[in-house]
């Protein structure tokens, strides 16, 4: 068993190893990035604004949805149920 543990921790040391180091020498021999270019002048347009959002009520008729604003005075309470 003792064995069979070296083992399994010496293959473990070497692919890491081996894998580190070609990752490395992947991103050290890949093409390096091009300087920028210059830029051409694009003229962005706005995009179209959407209309609120509308939702029934209890008679089944249309109503604007209503915009909810959290009450500052309500904390939530944690208990760990720790001594």
């Amino acid at each position: 068993m003792k064995f069979f543990k070296a083992s399994l921790r010496l293959w473990i040391t070497m692919t890491s190893l081996t894998g580190f180091v070609g990752g490395w020498i992947l991103l050290a021999h890949s093409p390096k990035p091009q300087p920028p270019q210059q830029a051409t002048q694009v003229e962005l347009t706005p995009l179209p604004t959407l209309p609120p959002i509308a939702s029934f009520d209890a008679n089944g008729n249309f109503q604007p949805a209503q915009s909810f604003v959290p009450s500052s005075s309500f904390f939530p309470r944690f208990r760990t149920g720790g001594s």
